[in-house]
């Protein structure tokens, strides 16, 4: 068997495979055909061994094969084609990912046969939405990516992708629920609201304490759709009618006022609490002004499917709320441009996270001095607050833009976005055309085939609003005291070798290793469900009336978000609670808390097949222990490596270890960055960082945790990792994941992880040549 040709080193932060126009024909990274055949032939070793030079290059009509001559796009993708012979048609996850090349205008005559198959592969992302560009010259590095597409339609070789060859069958039979963007081992698990529906009906029909009659009077509410129909705007006429009469900015701000007397709401500006990042013991106020729905850079092209999704959702709720075609049209056209003018000025997605970016304190003095024309002081007594020396600013650049905007000139479209916030915040809580309408505006603008049903989303409320009340059902019936205490021990083990693991690092030294070991030292953990008298209970004093009652879906969502208002009020002279839990018991998902320094692992992600006492231990090592130590990896990742042990924002690092970290953060960046997850959607390796170095911190505890066993089946182990991941989605969702997420695509924290590890290699005799190979000088470790 020949040895293939290293084909998996070359990365490229190229968005498209080809983006140099046809006239830079001197582009000296060009590859010629000579190389792009002999890299072909030794690519297609396991899929077409028989292949040679001359099946691959049939030359012009007098035969010569100019093999010195630079491969143009058009010609490398018959070439690939010839070497790999038919490529298989898309299914599954590939078809629902492909790249739809039926738009291209300029495919050549000459190639239009051959490359049929590679377009019906869907393995082509062209250089537009309807460009092929089939003479652009073509480099190694994306002949590579070519070859990896290749790869990953095949699915049968874990040398060259691991990721599509371990998950190939229920890859290819996958299927996204109707209303869902996405499906995988998690999303699974996610979406799985059956039981929870269930404990909720046997709760309805049998309300015997508050618990199961605020669930009951909640779920059925949310039901009665005819009188939620017949219900119609009239609940938030009032505020639109009000809106309509507005003049002055001094007008909308006493909409604003009235909205919060009566509702508990918000339009323009709000006051809130949030736990301060220097002394997380205590709380300060924030302040944060309107906000921007889409991303950067969808406001940033003006144009494109997915603004034309948003604009006609706008408009059709501006209709719903009562207004004409033209009102709505023009309504939609000043909040784009509102939200269009506010977006170059948010911080990065990446940035949120970032406590040297996000905590800005001002005084109210110099906030009354950026919104000249508004009576802060009104709007802060709007709040409930008390006053307060600081306020905190987490995008200041976004509040700057935003204040430019509150003065008479600019109420038209101030005016525009209020009346948006009133109908978009309560229409949810109306009849059913709402929910049509977003679901419409799903489908367009994610790919969302169907919708939820009304169970679903009825259970789906109850989760969000009653999280402790039926948290207390699904505890009692589906995870025991006994699991409870098994993932502690698992937990506790992984800190124990973290520890080790610290104490070898040769990059930072003894001081700050002293402390990072205080940290873990102190880290709480919060497993499957709260003890005894820890439940939160934000709900406990409030009653939520049936239908039999005179209650409405409309005034139960009202009484909450009062409610809501009322505890946030009561907490600022208080003590941070830490032992308030940041998810639900039945969320599937996991998360660290910086302010806390603590992890939190709730019951619902606590269950096959993430985690089962029945498995082999590699097998929970690779699901539940990967997340297990990717949450505890997040307390020295980017952002949590800026918070001390004891959950404050602090600077505990000597100055030549924080620069080393920071050499190892770039490296990590380069490592994911431009990497494919599907024909042309790459990962950001910037937004994607903190996820990533808790991904490759994970991946190295739980080896080193597994390999302290008797004869550890490791290759068990790297097959549960890439299966933990295993995800499909709709191919527009994966482009908006692309630019929002700050996690790695599924197929990346599956396979890209792996690569840096050495006994992945060694477990499965990855060679120089494959495609799943990087040299060791290339990978990259962290913790």
């Amino acid at each position: 068997m020949k040895t293939k040709r290293l084909l998996a080193a070359l990365l490229s932060s190229a968005m498209l495979a080809g983006t140099l126009p046809t006239a830079l024909a001197a582009e000296p990274n060009a590859a010629t055909r000579g190389e792009v055949c002999a890299a072909l032939i030794q690519a297609a070793d396991d899929y077409n061994p028989a292949v040679t030079k001359s099946d691959i290059m049939h030359g012009d009509p007098n035969g010569d094969l100019r093999e010195q001559a630079p491969v143009t796009r058009a010609e490398a993708l018959v070439m690939l084609q010839r070497a790999f012979g038919t490529l298989p048609a898309p299914v599954g996850d590939n078809a629902r990912k492909a790249y739809p090349a039926a738009n291209f205008t300029d495919i050549p005559n000459w190639a239009k046969d051959e490359l049929q198959n590679v377009f019906d592969a869907g393995i082509v992302a062209g250089t537009s939405a309807t460009t092929f560009s089939p003479e652009e010259f073509v480099t190694m590095e994306q002949m590579n990516k070519f070859i990896r597409r290749t790869y990953a339609l095949f699915g049968t070789n874990e040398k060259d992708d691991f990721y599509a060859t371990v998950n190939k069958s229920w890859l290819d039979s996958s299927a996204i629920k109707p209303g869902y963007t996405s499906n995988g081992t998690l999303n699974e698990m996610m979406t799985n609201t059956e039981p929870l529906t269930e404990l909720i009906e046997q709760a309805a029909k049998n309300p015997t304490n508050e618990d199961a009659r605020r669930i009951a009077a909640l779920y059925n509410n949310f039901l009665d759709y005819d009188a939620r129909d017949a219900l119609g705007i009239e609940p938030i006429k009032p505020y639109l009618t009000a809106l309509d009469n507005t003049k002055t900015l001094s007008d909308l701000m006493d909409v604003q006022q009235k909205l919060s007397d009566e509702v508990g709401g918000s339009l323009l500006l709000t006051f809130s609490l949030t736990t301060d990042m220097k002394d997380s013991n205590r709380y300060t106020v924030a302040l944060s002004g309107p906000g921007v729905s889409l991303t950067k850079e969808i406001y940033a092209a003006d144009s494109g499917s997915q603004k034309d999704a948003y604009i006609a959702y706008v408009q059709k709720l501006f209709t719903l709320g009562g207004y004409d075609e033209a009102t709505a049209k023009e309504n939609a056209s000043l909040v784009w441009q509102f939200e269009k003018a506010l977006a170059p000025h948010m911080l990065d997605r990446q940035d949120y996270s970032n406590v040297d970016k996000i905590y800005n304190p001002y005084t109210m003095d110099q906030l009354r001095a950026l919104f000249p024309h508004v009576d802060l002081d009104k709007v802060y007594a709007q709040s409930g607050l008390t006053k307060s020396d600081q306020i905190i600013v987490i995008d200041p650049g976004l509040l700057k833009a935003q204040a430019a905007y509150f003065d008479d000139a600019h109420v038209p479209m101030l005016k525009a976005y209020t009346q948006l916030v009133v109908i978009s915040s309560f229409g949810s809580y109306l009849g059913r055309a709402f929910e049509d309408a977003a679901n419409e505006y799903q489908q367009a603008f994610l790919g969302i085939s169907g919708t939820l049903s009304d169970k679903e989303r009825a259970t789906n409320i109850v989760m969000a609003l009653l999280s402790d009340e039926l948290g207390r059902l699904y505890v009692e019936k589906y995870f025991s005291a006994e699991a409870k205490a098994d993932v502690t021990d698992m937990v506790r083990d992984f800190i124990s070798i973290y520890e080790e693991r610290i104490k070898k690092i040769d990059w930072m030294s003894d001081t700050t290793k002293q402390k990072a070991i205080a940290k873990l030292d102190t880290m709480g953990i919060k497993i499957g469900y709260p003890d005894e008298g820890q439940w939160n209970d934000l709900l406990k004093d409030v009653t939520l009336k049936s239908k039999a009652d005179g209650g409405s879906y409309f005034d139960n969502m009202l009484t909450i978000q009062k409610a809501q208002k009322k505890l946030l009020q009561s907490w600022q002279s208080k003590p941070v609670n830490k032992g308030l839990w940041a998810m639900s018991v039945f969320t599937v998902n996991a998360c660290y808390v910086p302010q806390n320094n603590e992890i939190v692992f709730p019951a619902g992600i606590l269950q096959a097949p993430m985690y089962d006492v029945k498995a082999p231990r590699e097998k929970n090592l690779g699901a539940i222990g990967y997340v297990i130590a990717h949450e505890i990896t997040h307390a020295f990742d980017n952002n949590g490596a800026k918070f001390d042990e004891n959950g404050n924002a602090a600077d505990w690092w000597t100055s030549a270890d924080y620069a080393a970290f920071q050499k190892l953060c770039e490296k990590a960046i380069s490592y994911y960055d431009g990497v494919e997850s599907a024909p042309g959607i790459v990962c950001n390796g910037t937004l994607t960082l903190s996820e990533n170095i808790a991904d490759l911190g994970a991946a190295a505890c739980i080896l080193e945790t597994a390999k302290r066993e008797k004869a550890p089946d490791l290759a068990l182990l790297f097959r549960t990792m890439a299966e933990t991941w295993a995800s499909t989605a709709t191919r527009e969702y994966e482009q908006y994941a692309a630019t929002i997420d700050v996690h790695a695509p599924a197929k990346l924290r599956g396979s890209r992880v792996l690569q840096s590890m050495d006994d992945f290699y060694t477990t499965f005799d990855i060679k120089e040549g494959d495609g799943m190979w990087l040299a060791p000088e290339n990978r990259v470790r962290i913790w």
